[in-house]
């Protein structure tokens, strides 16, 4: 086995996609991948794009964005290793429904379509797999806009700063949050002063505590009382 081969096989295997396939099928599936590398910052994949390929993240985070005509960006999502991105346009051959770039330096693993549907064909377990994913897809982008039409400001941030925090950490110690003001503004869909506005309100009450370029949240259930 050379070492990309066993590199896509243990990538494979920490994705909760994949983890239905059996090792027969795990071998196949890290024949079939392609490594590629992104810098920080570096457009993936842009919004309305035609998607002949998903993605399984190896190490990096990657952000997922909706632009408007006017260049502004909002941020709906951001990956971790071990998750995967781009299955819709790969499923039903669609422009891409969003754009996706490199939060940090990142490697991922390409998988072309063909080759994700020969897997589907010969995986029942798989298919399952891909229907609970896409039903966790359309259950977060639920509260996504929930969040936006029923939240204030504070609220939307709460709800970001609790969800980003239950992604980071298991339990109810505190999290780092490695994430500037103006991406918090971009992911609550509002402006820099008005999270300044809020962090700065979350501190005085000991729900976080700032730094420069991060919030370190102390107090979770106290941020989701400002949810309700």
């Amino acid at each position: 086995m050379d070492q990309r081969e066993a590199v896509g096989l243990e990538a494979v295997r920490r994705v909760s996609l994949f983890r239905a396939l059996d090792d027969a099928h795990v071998k196949l599936l890290a024949g079939m991948l392609r490594e590629r590398r992104y810098k920080k910052g570096e457009l993936i994949f842009d919004q309305g794009e035609p998607g002949d390929s998903l993605f399984l993240i190896v190490s990096g985070r990657v952000r997922i964005f909706l632009a408007s005509p006017d260049g502004r960006e909002a941020t709906i999502r951001i990956l971790e290793p071990g998750t995967s991105f781009g299955e819709l346009a790969v499923l039903d051959r669609a422009p891409r429904s969003a754009g996706v770039m490199a939060y940090d330096d990142t490697v991922v693993l390409a998988l072309y379509r063909d080759d994700f549907m020969t897997l589907l064909r010969a995986s029942f377990p798989l298919v399952e797999h891909v229907i609970q994913l896409l039903a966790e897809r359309v259950r977060y982008n639920t509260a996504y806009t929930e969040r936006l039409a029923f939240l204030s400001v504070p609220g939307r941030v709460a709800a970001l700063l609790v969800q980003l925090a239950d992604s980071a950490l298991v339990g109810t110690g505190s999290v780092r949050l490695a994430l500037t003001q103006q991406e918090l503004a971009d992911f609550a869909n509002t402006t820099r002063e008005w999270v300044n506005r809020a962090l700065r309100d979350f501190a005085d009450r000991g729900l976080v505590r700032l730094e420069r370029g991060a919030v370190i949240v102390l107090d979770r259930p106290g941020l989701r009382a400002l949810m309700e």
